[in-house]
C-alpha cells in the first residue's frame, strides 16, 4: 500500500496591531491627553501645495456644556483657511449660535459656539467642528489650541 506523505512550511508573521484611534480614552491617557479635552483628527495629514485638508475637532467627554470658545493656531505662511462647519455634538433639536473669526495675519481663529437659554447642554464625545485649509506653500505646518480655549 502506497502510502504519502506531504509537509509544507511557511514564515508567519504576526502584524503588530496599532491601537492609535483618536477618540480612544485609554490611548489619550498615555499621551498624556485627560477628559474634558480637545484634539485634532486626524493627527497629521500629507497634502501637496494647492490641495485642501479637513481637520476636526474634537470635544472627549465634556459634561453639560453649553457653549464653547476655541482658539486654534495655525502657520498662516502655510495654511489658509477655507470653511468652518459646525460638528455634531453640538446639534441637538436647538440650533446653537457658531460663528468664528479668522485673523490670517497672526495665524489664529477664534471659534464661538452657544445654546440659548439655560436648559440645553451636551455631554459626550464627539465632533466640535470640521476645518478645511488649503496649503499655500511647501513645508511642515503645525495646528494648536490656544491656551485661552474653554468649555463654558
Amino acid at each position: 500500500m502506497p502510502f504519502a506523505l506531504f509537509l509544507f512550511s511557511c514564515e508567519l508573521e504576526i502584524p503588530e496591531e496599532s491601537y492609535n484611534n483618536p477618540l480612544d480614552i485609554e490611548f489619550n491617557s498615555e499621551n498624556g491627553i485627560t477628559p474634558p479635552a480637545l484634539i485634532f483628527t486626524p493627527s497629521e495629514s500629507t497634502v501637496n501645495v494647492g490641495q485642501s485638508v479637513t481637520v476636526n475637532i474634537f470635544v472627549l467627554e465634556v459634561d453639560s456644556i453649553a457653549g464653547t470658545y476655541i482658539q486654534v493656531l495655525y502657520d498662516q505662511t502655510r495654511l489658509s483657511l477655507n470653511t468652518i462647519v459646525l460638528g455634531d455634538i453640538l446639534k441637538s433639536n436647538q440650533t446653537p449660535i457658531f460663528f468664528y473669526d479668522d485673523d490670517s495675519d497672526q495665524g489664529k481663529i477664534d471659534i464661538y459656539s452657544s445654546f440659548l437659554g439655560d436648559e440645553v447642554a451636551v455631554s459626550g464625545t464627539g465632533s466640535l467642528a470640521f476645518l478645511t485649509f488649503t496649503t499655500i506653500s511647501p513645508g511642515t505646518s503645525t495646528l494648536r489650541f490656544g491656551t485661552f480655549s474653554h468649555f463654558l
